[in-house]
């Protein structure tokens, strides 16, 4: 009997799934990569420009940073930010001077999960460090942790000075006593979170004083509240552009407010002090901050409380 003739050696099949894009005829297999082998360069993200086919770092995984030293960035807010200094690449960004607002171009400084610390000017307490992180979405947040004293001495506004010699506008008593929250910094505080806007000066006699100190040199007085004989009692100011109002102790102890202006400050002095009492009197501690592309923001508790202010 004949020998059928031989066939065609076996050949060895590897399977693979079959990506979008191959080439399904029968010819043979190009050796060079399809275009979904390629690395992809994306033009967006947190890594732009960064291949995502590379092998040293996954798509959406963190940059590993242990095969580098921290890196960090001491800012001026007086002095420009240098030539060198690119967006999401520190690790932690310190603010040497308290700001009132802080610029947003802070936080794109440093990359997610990095840390940016700043003092933010309360209008009433002073200057309060908070340290926050930046997050993926490119927001920084997190607790106030420091209070560095009472503000920085300066002259009322002339709005004031003027007023404390003109017939005011409206007057009335209050239960609130001034002392109470002058010779409270949390008080303090809590006034500058809820009334941003506002600045207050305190006027004794024959001198200006804001915060814990006078604008000349220190002299030993009376008590707060209370006048020397023969001089002007001391009286506590809170003003805008637009308003001012002030809280004066009299002789029988009741305190006597004049308003000065289209806004009733001292209306919203009181609002904002009775609303620390019933929060149960928070320190700077339990207020945090909210740095955003569309604005700053303090809470009270945590960011997602719905306690939250903008600043």
């Amino acid at each position: 009997m004949s020998t059928p003739p031989p066939g065609p050696a076996p050949s060895t099949v590897v399977s693979r799934a079959v990506m979008a894009g191959d080439d399904m005829s029968d010819g043979n297999a190009s050796s060079a990569p399809t275009e979904e082998e390629r690395p992809i360069v994306t033009a967006t993200g947190p890594r732009a420009g960064t291949p995502t086919g590379s092998p040293s770092r996954s798509r959406s995984g963190p940059e590993d940073l242990s095969q580098r030293a921290p890196r960090r960035l001491r800012i001026d807010p007086g002095q420009p930010l240098g030539a060198d200094a690119a967006p999401a690449s520190y690790d932690s960004v310190v603010a040497v001077e308290p700001v009132p607002t802080v610029p947003y171009a802070w936080v794109q400084l440093v990359r997610p999960g990095g840390r940016l610390t700043v003092s933010w000017r309360n209008p009433f307490a002073g200057s309060v460090e908070a340290h926050l992180t930046v997050t993926e979405d490119g927001r920084a947040t997190g607790h106030f942790v420091g209070w560095s004293g009472a503000p920085d001495p300066c002259a009322p506004a002339s709005m004031v000075a003027e007023a404390e010699g003109a017939v005011p506008w409206y007057h009335t008593t209050t239960s609130l006593d001034p002392d109470a929250i002058w010779e409270d910094p949390a008080a303090l505080f809590g006034l500058g979170i809820r009334l941003p806007n506002l600045r207050w000066a305190r006027t004794g006699p024959g001198r200006h004083q804001t915060g814990r100190h006078q604008t000349g040199r220190h002299q030993a007085g009376p008590p707060a509240g209370a006048a020397s004989p023969g001089t002007a009692p001391i009286r506590h100011w809170v003003y805008d552009d637009t308003s001012c109002a002030s809280a004066l102790r009299l002789p029988s102890g009741e305190v006597r407010v004049e308003q000065h202006g289209p806004r009733l400050l001292w209306r919203e002095v009181e609002s904002a002090f009775r609303w620390w009492e019933e929060q149960g009197r928070p320190t700077f501690e339990r207020f945090g901050l909210s740095v955003t592309s569309f604005g700053q923001f303090a809470w009270l508790g945590h960011r997602c409380s719905g306690r939250i202010w903008r600043l």
